[in-house]
């Protein structure tokens, strides 16, 4: 069985997207043939081999942040390429995804996730399942599974055993094992520290233009 892991997020390799892709890779059974792949914002070579790829595979696993709401633009060119590649291949991959945010709570990418089943559709792809997680500058707070990350791994795991069966599911909503208070006050500490280093207060942030 061979998967394409799409990462869509423009920060690349250092992305809480392509972490997430590694655990879930880590979880794969042997069995399947598992290859990961970067979106590039631009048409290129590299697109069109990951359309390529993703047309001759049984599984495609795309994650990504969440921005605005919607889709990284990194993530456009290529899924266009996808498509025309699967259409005229006929090729019907089962369709995952892995949307993160630094909100709290995971339902903030339910929005995300219903414009990726549309473009899945258009495709002729089957819809597999989606894990949305919330938090998701947490994921690397402990090792995953574990501490604030209990719920995370446990999802991993479920979306693991979905994909190397090819099964699909409801939306897997995912909040940490962390008080969401105190979440909130560790961003805050985040933004008032970035605030100082640029010579301004924390004030300054709740100032309107």
């Amino acid at each position: 069985m061979n998967v394409v892991l799409l990462c869509g997020s423009p920060r690349a390799k250092k992305s809480n997207s392509a972490y997430l892709l590694e655990q879930l890779s880590d979880r794969m059974g042997g069995s399947l043939h598992v290859e990961t792949r970067q979106a590039a914002a631009t048409a290129s070579g590299v697109n069109e081999r990951t359309a390529e790829l993703v047309a001759a595979s049984d599984a495609l696993v795309v994650a990504l942040p969440l921005y605005a709401d919607a889709i990284p633009s990194a993530l456009y060119e290529v899924l266009g390429q996808i498509r025309a590649r699967v259409l005229e291949t006929g090729s019907t991959p089962t369709v995952y995804l892995i949307v993160n945010s630094g909100f709290y709570e995971a339902r903030q990418n339910e929005l995300a996730i219903e414009m990726l089943w549309n473009w899945c559709d258009a495709c002729g792809m089957r819809r597999g399942r989606a894990l949305a997680a919330g938090a998701g500058e947490m994921s690397h707070a402990a090792p995953m599974g574990t501490g604030p990350l209990k719920n995370l791994g446990r999802a991993l795991d479920e979306l693991a055993r979905a994909i190397e069966r090819r099964e699909s599911g409801e939306t897997m909503f995912v909040e940490p094992n962390f008080p969401r208070m105190l979440y909130r006050m560790a961003g805050h500490r985040f933004w008032n520290a970035q605030a100082k280093k640029n010579g301004l207060k924390p004030r300054d942030l709740l100032r309107a233009e």
